[in-house]
């Protein structure tokens, strides 16, 4: 996609519009963007690599606050915004001159999203021209909704979670409270069921795919996985100051269903010096190529009843494409 930015003047956003950390890179123009850009150069003479230099994106960056951090050539988070410049020539700075700046949007390496902006400059290049480019690809990837997580999940390919995934409205008493959408493909989606009377009676539900190639070691997988859940919960009771006292580990869960798919659970108690105490059942399963992972806040003589009947009306999606080309590749 391109937009060319003389268009229309456009003023900042009073507020930082993406509400998250992004890296950024300087990068190489495409070749279809250099032909371009030769192609409109009224002399022989070679469009200019970097003729917006680098530094200038960056301080034009910081001034408009798009980001609420930013990383200059440094990988410190998931976002990375990629810029790449090359504007034409001209024997003087009073004449006029195009730049063409392609904005490229990754995640962990991997491309969402490439938009080119053109830009006339009457003259030498200003802050203010600078200014125009990134706003008008800021007005772009507010129109694609670059940086939301249902856009990240379509993007790459990964599990249609918001579509594709059955859940149960209500468990006996329990409702659905609110879903969650990871910003992570790889983390899935959590749904709360919460109690009307009790406001510590707390049901979640995790669903998200087996990172692993489907072979037949399901039981391996779902005991690290259990034991992954443990560990958190033994961190976050330290964390308070309790002790915990396993009750059940790595107990083998069987649910009604056909065929019938064999789970594991766990079942804890966490006590602090004071006599208060915290029940924390844990259960995994798969169910296709994902994870369900079923975690309450009381015994596991309340949950099991809740957990079969969870269990018989959820549905996963089918293995994304993400995933089936990340498996070919392990």
């Amino acid at each position: 996609m391109a937009s060319t930015a003389n268009e229309a003047f456009l003023t900042a956003p009073a507020e930082t519009p993406f509400n998250l950390p992004v890296n950024v890179f300087s990068s190489y123009i495409s070749d279809a963007t250099a032909r371009q850009c030769q192609a409109a150069q009224p002399t022989k003479a070679e469009c200019k690599n970097d003729g917006i230099a680098a530094n200038d994106f960056l301080t034009a960056l910081e001034q408009l606050s798009l980001f609420t951090e930013l990383s200059p050539s440094l990988s410190q988070y998931d976002y990375e915004l990629l810029i790449a410049n090359q504007i034409s020539s001209a024997p003087d700075d009073a004449q006029a001159r195009q730049s063409y700046t392609e904005f490229s949007v990754e995640w962990r390496g991997m491309q969402l999203d490439s938009h080119l902006v053109q830009y006339q400059h009457r003259g030498a290049v200003t802050p203010k021209d600078v200014e125009q480019i990134i706003l008008h690809w800021w007005q772009h990837a507010e129109k694609q909704q670059i940086f939301t997580t249902p856009y990240l999940y379509q993007a790459m390919g990964a599990s249609d979670y918001t579509n594709q995934l059955v859940l149960p409205e209500s468990l006996n008493e329990f409702e659905l409270s609110r879903q969650y959408l990871y910003p992570d493909p790889f983390k899935g989606v959590l749904a709360r069921y919460l109690h009307p009377n009790f406001t510590e009676a707390v049901l979640d539900i995790t669903i998200y795919p087996v990172l692993s190639v489907l072979d037949g070691q399901t039981d391996e997988r779902l005991s690290k996985e259990l034991t992954d859940a443990i560990n958190e919960a033994r961190e976050t009771a330290s964390a308070r100051e309790m002790s915990i006292d396993i009750k059940q580990h790595q107990t083998p869960f069987i649910h009604e269903s056909s065929p019938p798919e064999q789970g594991l659970m766990s079942e804890m108690v966490a006590e602090s010096d004071s006599g208060e105490s915290l029940y924390a059942s844990i259960y995994v399963f798969q169910l296709e190529d994902k994870f369900v992972k079923i975690s309450t806040t009381f015994p596991a003589r309340v949950g099991d009843e809740l957990v079969r009947a969870a269990l018989k009306k959820i549905k996963v999606p089918p293995e994304s494409p993400l995933m089936k080309e990340l498996r070919l590749a392990l």
